[in-house]
């Protein structure tokens, strides 16, 4: 389940007014949950900030001498600087500073891409251009495993998803699946698995997900593209299944089945949603399409609510919102077709509102009964 801070504050206040737990076991929780507090201070975020822009600060210096400096004088202000910005780091972390010491890491790798683009220029190295990005991104990944620095790997994960999409897209005469991006993105996912940070996997989740999306686009080429999206739609049903059906046995390693739902789901709609207005261009197949959707949508709301999975749960009355307002553009010609299809879909989703009246009727009556 996932709460926010502020709401599990809120639930302690109300299981201490209700009697459930003693004043001293409150505070305790309250405590330990401020311990575990994982949030950004301001010294941290402007320290990221200045070591960024100090770093981009050093490179353009660099360039806009770049005449009237020698080359090995240009490559000992890079060096200096790079080296500078990681001894800074080290320097910081051994203080107990380890905020700003990530800044200053991240002022490194800022530093270290910079110098490759002038460097690449003063030796007029004309090759190919991803390949630049994907040195970079080796470079921030060594740093970020070497200093298990959370912010470095989450950068070197950004660099590996612009590498990814200029080899697919950019710099490719002919879009393809670019295979090369998952063990990059094992890596990282090892540096992340190694430090525990939870943002991480989050990240690593999304670059998953869209690399996964994509995948439609890219596998079929087809005018219809009906292969490509319905492997992504199965690939994202696969994972919104195993989270419900082995979600305990996840939890008992990690508590991601809820996470791992939320992105099966986002998964599961961007490819039906491709399905239907990219693939189905002529709407043949509106009908049960559509109609399969919603039902997924409606389960993925009880579901949540079950459960309370209240990412879950948002994401799938946006999803809801969104697959009405697309299925009413593209069957707007037929008014009738589509006030029946509406009609249907709404008498529907009353009956399912009633039995969630019902049901939650029934538990409060329960816990009433057990107070």
């Amino acid at each position: 389940m996932f709460h926010s801070r502020n709401q599990q504050l809120r639930d302690i206040e109300r299981w201490q007014s209700a009697g459930w737990i003693e004043p001293a076991s409150a505070d305790a929780i309250r405590a330990d949950l401020a311990a575990r507090r994982s949030g950004l201070d301001l010294a941290t975020v402007l320290g990221t900030l200045a070591a960024i822009l100090i770093g981009f600060a050093v490179i353009s210096f660099v360039a806009a001498n770049w005449q009237t400096l020698s080359k090995l004088n240009r490559l000992a202000i890079i060096a200096a600087g790079l080296w500078s910005f990681l001894g800074l780091g080290i320097w910081l972390r051994r203080k107990g500073y380890p905020g700003i010491a990530d800044a200053a890491l991240l002022g490194a790798v800022a530093t270290y891409g910079g110098g490759i683009m002038l460097i690449a220029q003063m030796y007029h190295m004309d090759g190919h251009p991803p390949d630049a990005v994907l040195l970079w991104a080796a470079g921030a990944v060594l740093a970020g495993m070497l200093t298990l620095s959370n912010p470095v790997l989450a950068a070197a994960l950004v660099l590996f998803c612009v590498w990814s999409i200029m080899e697919t897209a950019v710099f490719s005469s002919r879009p393809h699946v670019h295979w090369s991006f998952l063990p990059a993105w094992a890596v990282v996912a090892s540096g992340f698995a190694i430090t525990r940070w939870k943002p991480g996997l989050h990240l690593l989740a999304i670059a998953l997900s869209g690399w996964i999306v994509l995948l439609g686009y890219l596998i079929d080429r087809s005018p219809e593209m009906y292969r490509g999206h319905a492997i992504v739609t199965l690939i994202g049903v696969t994972l919104a299944g195993l989270s419900i059906a082995a979600g305990p046995v996840i939890d008992r390693w990690r508590q991601v089945s809820g996470a791992m739902l939320m992105y099966g789901f986002s998964i599961t709609f961007a490819g039906a949603l491709a399905l239907q207005f990219i693939a189905d261009r002529h709407g043949e197949h509106t009908l049960w399409l559509g109609t399969l959707t919603l039902a997924a949508i409606v389960g993925a709301l009880g579901w949540a609510w079950r459960t309370d999975n209240r990412p879950v749960l948002w994401l799938a009355y946006s999803a809801f919102g969104i697959e009405i307002f697309s299925l009413y553009l593209k069957k707007i010609g037929t008014l009738l077709g589509t006030s029946a299809f509406f009609g249907v879909t709404g008498l529907m989703l009353a009956a399912l509102a009633w039995v969630a009246v019902r049901l939650h009727k029934a538990k409060s009556d329960t816990e009433d009964a057990a107070t």
